[in-house]
């Protein structure tokens, strides 16, 4: 497989993200209940926070997605009051698409994006049942866990 481009969500590409979402729920690899965005919140989440929803494209079609939203004074444990960060929503890679750094390349197009806008500060939170997976994954992109929850 050649190289995925990453670029903007449009419009026309929410189909086709909404079909990556619904196979994420078939693949059952998160805790929970799994509550698919409908067609009208992915509609929303693009007019809200265009720069922030990228996609991945390999030969015509979408390998994956991110997306995220700027909160502008909330703070939360680590960082800052009064200073911006983007809290990631979701981003996913199909299956036969990873291992391949699609997801790293959407995660470091992301960051990019935020610091030209002078954003700094990055949030995401998990509920997958690959959780030793998905520390490696994002602490090889900087992010430090910084509250743990476990279960027996």
């Amino acid at each position: 497989m050649g190289q995925a481009r990453i670029r903007q969500c449009t419009r026309d590409d929410v189909d086709a993200v909404i079909g990556l979402e619904r196979q994420w729920e078939q693949e059952a690899i998160a805790y929970g209940d799994f509550k698919p965005m409908s067609r009208e919140a992915y509609l929303t989440v693009l007019e809200r926070f265009p720069a922030y929803f990228l996609v991945a494209e390999h030969d015509g079609r979408l390998v994956g997605y991110i997306h995220g939203s700027v909160q502008p004074s909330a703070a939360v444990e680590v960082t800052p009051a009064q200073e911006p960060y983007v809290e990631i929503e979701d981003l996913y890679v199909q299956p036969d698409s990873r291992g391949q750094d699609i997801g790293g390349a959407l995660l470091e197009r992301l960051f990019e994006i935020a610091r030209q806008e002078g954003i700094q500060r990055f949030v995401v939170g998990t509920k997958s049942k690959e959780i030793d997976k998905i520390l490696r994954f994002y602490r090889s992109h900087g992010f430090t866990p910084w509250r743990i929850q476990f279960f027996k």
